[in-house]
């Protein structure tokens, strides 16, 4: 089983990070200085290189928006749960995680990807059905940041919040009425940061998990952000309280 990624970016760091998972590399043209670093990886690596019209580009990457590449390349592998604490127990950090509990739309999650690598998340948590998986839509939407980020992909959310909190890390809910911020919480701690679904947000089971919740204030009463937004805010304002960027 493979997966196909495209755009430049995605192809550009998978290529950097793992040569050896590509099958085959499909471009629409034979030059241009944005296409120079792909060739040059894919040469060093002897990963077949052809050449097809845009149309056939867009038909093998289902969508538009590959800039002129696809590439065919093995799936994204997953660490056990245990394996990826131990690991980053190593590690001379407070850990953090993400625990995406049903994020269903791809594009929210790529974005999630970005976020997760830019505020410091050493891995993020997601289950295995009801949840967007890691796909060429995802890599695109990440921006290549798939590349960087550990995966954990496990069958039942509300264990692996077991495993951890007996691992003493803490679970932050984000819940939109929650009466604490994310200004008013501490979080230099074990941590992971439970986001739910775009529409009905943290499932009940979930948010009983939680050790405590936190929501983002709003200048306006309209909740107008939405899921990777959201995200994106509450886990830089853990790396600003860690970091003090």
């Amino acid at each position: 089983m493979t997966i196909r990624l495209y755009g430049i970016h995605p192809v550009l760091e998978a290529l950097k990070k793992r040569p050896q998972a590509f099958k085959t590399i499909t471009l629409s043209r034979k030059e241009g200085k944005t296409l120079e670093p792909i060739l040059a990886l894919a040469s060093r690596a002897r990963i077949n290189i052809c050449h097809e019209a845009p149309e056939k580009i867009s038909k093998l990457a289902g969508s538009d928006s590959h800039q002129g590449v696809v590439a065919e390349v093995e799936p994204y592998s997953f660490l056990d749960l245990k394996i990826l604490l131990k690991n980053a127990e190593k590690e001379d950090q407070k850990l953090f995680f993400l625990v995406l509990d049903s994020i269903q739309d791809p594009h929210n999650f790529g974005s999630l990807i970005r976020s997760a690598l830019c505020s410091g998340v050493q891995a993020i948590i997601f289950p295995k059905d009801r949840s967007a998986q890691l796909n060429g839509t995802v890599a695109k939407a990440s921006a290549g940041a798939i590349e960087h980020m550990q995966f954990c992909r496990v069958v039942n959310i509300a264990s692996a919040l077991d495993i951890l909190k007996k691992e003493n890390v803490w679970i932050a809910g984000a819940f939109v009425d929650s009466k604490d911020t994310m200004y008013s919480v501490d979080f230099n701690m074990d941590l992971a940061i439970v986001l739910g679904n775009e529409e009905k947000g943290v499932r009940p089971l979930i948010k009983k998990k939680c050790d405590f919740s936190v929501s983002i204030p709003m200048a306006d009463k309209f909740d107008s952000l939405n899921a990777s937004v959201a995200g994106a805010v509450i886990m830089f304002e853990v790396m600003r309280q860690r970091f003090g960027h």
